[in-house]
């Protein structure tokens, strides 16, 4: 794609995963589209999660938890930065930027083509069936505000058909990191020697991520698990005193820092109740370190289970016990080494680029026709008619 295309990104948190994903994806968008070209709107408490990227590319805004206040203070940032920049591309990520800004700039600001990429549906996550519902509907009304929906997974794509999602409007672009590995930073990495099994987890300390389901396992398995803790609490509160004494807490940590302890791990734990992706899984295995994951969401995509990890069937802390025994039968490194050679031929972010850059093109040669514009705003005014 030629130069000069104007891309904005906008977050309303960006820390994990969609940190991950922007950083890896930056400099490729950057030699693509132009220095300058490319910018964000994140939270002032994660700027610093984004790296090797320039203040002047980036807007931040107050957020003070998930509330009315800090989405509308979001909002107030995008507009702002719409105003300022004139994108040609604004790409949205997660459930509440696309929640919140969709339908403002469907009332006041039709240049620029949308992209949205929920990074895991919020009606496959674990709530009621009212309020599953409610989630769906509104996914499914916003859908047509939607220039392309990214979905990152095979899982993430069918899910949003069954809802009712236009397929036309969806696109499958698999998540990918650099085959380099960051450098490895062991200047604060306390050396990791034991006799027993030594996991690593990386992620926020919320529900999702099932870390209280690890912490629940390990103290079945003291005397088999070492258990390490990266990550603090995003959206939950966390409770130190809980740990048992075969589990320690590290806090965030920066990359290389991760790749330090990543390097002393035997295998990664991923117990997530619900993933859309999970950029962990791929981390991991570019590091060559067998993984342990739930059989949910696009873990059994990236995960092969007995030949790169394994895959519990259930997410509670006794299917993970299980599957912990099971991975003592395995040659874990081996088993590592599979799931290196499957990185490096699936999740490539050169592929995940290139793929991006075509869905930002046939956006801006659809959003070119009257007709599709009018198509667009038919949709969603039929959808208002009771």
């Amino acid at each position: 794609m030629s130069s000069g295309l104007k891309v904005l990104h906008v977050a309303e948190t960006v820390r994990g995963g969609i940190a991950t994903y922007l950083n890896e994806l930056h400099p490729h968008q950057s030699a693509s589209f132009g220095r300058g070209n490319v910018s964000y709107v994140v939270p002032s408490d994660h700027r610093d999660d984004l790296v090797n990227i320039e203040d002047e590319a980036v807007t931040t805004f107050p957020r003070d938890g998930r509330n009315a206040v800090g989405l509308f203070a979001m909002l107030s940032a995008t507009m702002r930065a719409v105003r300022q920049q004139r994108p040609d591309i604004i790409h949205l990520h997660s459930s509440f930027a696309g929640l919140v800004v969709r339908p403002v700039l469907w009332l006041t600001y039709r240049r620029s083509r949308i992209v949205y990429c929920p990074h895991g549906w919020a009606f496959g996550r674990e709530t009621g069936r009212l309020s599953r519902a409610v989630t769906e509907f509104t996914e499914l009304l916003l859908s047509k505000l939607t220039h392309r929906i990214v979905c990152i997974s095979h899982s993430e794509q069918v899910d949003a058909r069954r809802v009712g999602i236009a397929a036309k409007r969806l696109v499958l672009v698999h998540n990918g990191i650099s085959k380099q590995r960051p450098a490895l930073d062991t200047r604060g990495a306390a050396p990791w020697q034991s006799a027993k099994i030594k996991v690593l987890f990386i992620g926020r300390l919320d529900r999702q991520k099932g870390y209280d389901l690890l912490i629940e396992a390990a103290r079945t398995l003291g005397d088999a698990l070492d258990v390490r803790l990266i990550g603090a609490s995003v959206v939950s509160k966390f409770r130190r005193s809980d740990l048992p004494s075969n589990v320690s807490l590290l806090g965030w940590m920066d990359r290389n820092q991760i790749e330090a302890e990543l390097d002393q791990a035997d295998m990664v734990a991923i117990p997530s109740r619900w993933e859309a992706f999970g950029l962990v899984a791929i981390e991991a295995m570019r590091a060559a370190k067998p993984i342990i994951a739930f059989r949910i969401g696009a873990l059994p995509e990236i995960v092969e289970d007995g030949t790169t990890g394994v895959l519990c069937d259930e997410a509670s802390p006794e299917k993970l016990v299980e599957g912990f025994k099971r991975a003592t039968t395995l040659d874990l490194p081996a088993v590592g080494r599979a799931g290196y050679e499957r990185f490096t031929r699936l999740y490539d972010i050169e592929q995940t680029h290139r793929n991006l850059s075509q869905v930002y093109a046939d956006v801006l040669q659809w959003g070119e026709s009257e007709a599709g514009e009018a198509k667009l705003q038919s949709d969603f005014s039929n959808n208002l008619r009771p």
